[in-house]
C-alpha cells in the first residue's frame, strides 16, 4: 500500500500535517496532484476523515460514522438478552467492562456502549486508529437522542492486544469483566458497503494468523469471559470447545466462561 493525504479545506490545514507526521506519509491539496504509484487516500474535511483507494471519491471511502442510519437502526434493534448482548453476558449483569481487543470500526464496541458496558477499544494499526479517533469524536460532539451517552462509554487505545494482555498480567493495566474478539474473516454479509469496508481492513490489517495464541492470552486475563465473534452457525475446528455458543445470522459468538458473573457481585 502507498498511502498519501489528501485535503478538500484550507481549514484543516492543522488536521493534515499533524496526520502526516504521525503517519509519516505525504500530503497534498488536490487529488490532481497526487503521486503516479499512490494507491490509497486518507481523505481530510470539515466532514471528518476517510479512507478509500486512488479513483475513488470520499463519498464512497470508507469513514467511521457512528451515526450511520444503518447502525442507528442496528442499535434500535439489538437487546440485552439477543446475540452480542447476551454472549458478553448482559442477560446476567447490567454494566460489564468490555475489552474490545479487535476493534476494527467500532460497530459491535458502539452496541455494547448503547447497551450500558464500559468499552475500551484496543487498535493496533494507526491509520485504522486514526479512522476510529475521528468518528468517535464526531459522535461525542453530536446531538442524538438514540446514541445518548454510548460515545461516552468507549474509549480508544493505540495498542497490540497482546501488549495489553501482557500489561494486565503484570499489574499495570485494569483487568476487564469480559474481552471481545473479532478476527478477520472473509465476509459474509449481503449489503455492498459492509463487503467493502472489510476488504479494506482486511487489506490493511490482514488475517490473524495466531489467533489460537491470542484466544489463550484473553482467556487468561478476562475475569469472567471470553467471547469470540465467528462466520457462520459452524464452530471453530482450530480453536478449543467454547463453555457456550450465541447463534446468530451471519456470525456466531463462541463464549469461553472463566467463573459466572454472580461469583463477584
Amino acid at each position: 500500500m502507498k498511502l498519501v493525504l489528501c485535503y478538500g479545506d484550507p481549514s484543516k490545514m492543522f488536521d493534515i500535517q499533524a496526520l502526516a507526521h504521525k503517519l509519516e506519509v505525504p500530503w497534498f491539496s488536490s487529488a490532481i496532484d497526487l503521486p503516479e504509484d499512490a494507491t490509497h487516500v486518507l481523505w481530510v474535511s470539515t466532514h471528518g476523515i476517510a479512507l478509500g483507494k486512488v479513483g475513488d471519491k470520499m463519498p464512497t471511502a470508507t469513514s467511521v460514522d457512528f451515526l450511520n442510519p444503518t447502525l442507528l437502526y442496528r442499535l434500535r434493534t439489538s437487546g440485552k438478552r439477543q446475540g452480542l448482548g447476551k454472549a458478553v453476558g448482559l442477560d446476567k449483569v447490567a454494566a460489564p467492562t468490555v475489552l474490545d481487543a479487535t476493534a476494527g470500526l467500532g460497530r459491535d464496541a458502539l452496541v455494547l456502549a448503547y447497551l450500558g458496558c464500559e468499552v475500551l477499544m484496543l487498535e493496533k494499526s494507526p491509520l485504522i486508529h486514526i479512522l476510529l479517533e475521528d468518528g468517535l469524536k464526531r459522535a461525542k460532539a453530536a446531538v442524538s437522542v438514540l446514541l445518548n451517552k454510548a460515545p461516552h462509554r468507549m474509549h480508544l487505545l493505540q495498542c497490540d492486544a497482546l501488549q495489553r494482555f501482557a500489561e494486565i498480567k503484570q499489574g499495570t493495566a485494569t483487568q476487564p469483566d469480559v474481552i471481545y474478539l473479532d478476527p478477520m474473516f472473509p465476509t459474509r454479509q449481503k449489503t455492498a458497503m459492509v463487503k467493502k469496508d472489510l476488504a479494506l481492513l482486511q487489506e490493511i490489517l490482514g488475517v490473524e494468523e495466531n489467533f489460537a495464541n491470542l484466544l489463550q492470552a484473553a482467556r487468561s486475563c478476562a475475569i469472567h469471559r471470553v467471547v469470540v465473534k465467528r462466520p457462520g452457525n459452524s464452530l471453530s475446528k482450530s480453536l478449543p470447545v467454547p463453555t457456550f455458543v450465541v447463534p446468530g445470522k451471519s456470525a456466531h459468538f463462541e463464549v469461553y466462561v472463566n467463573s459466572s458473573f454472580s461469583s463477584s457481585r
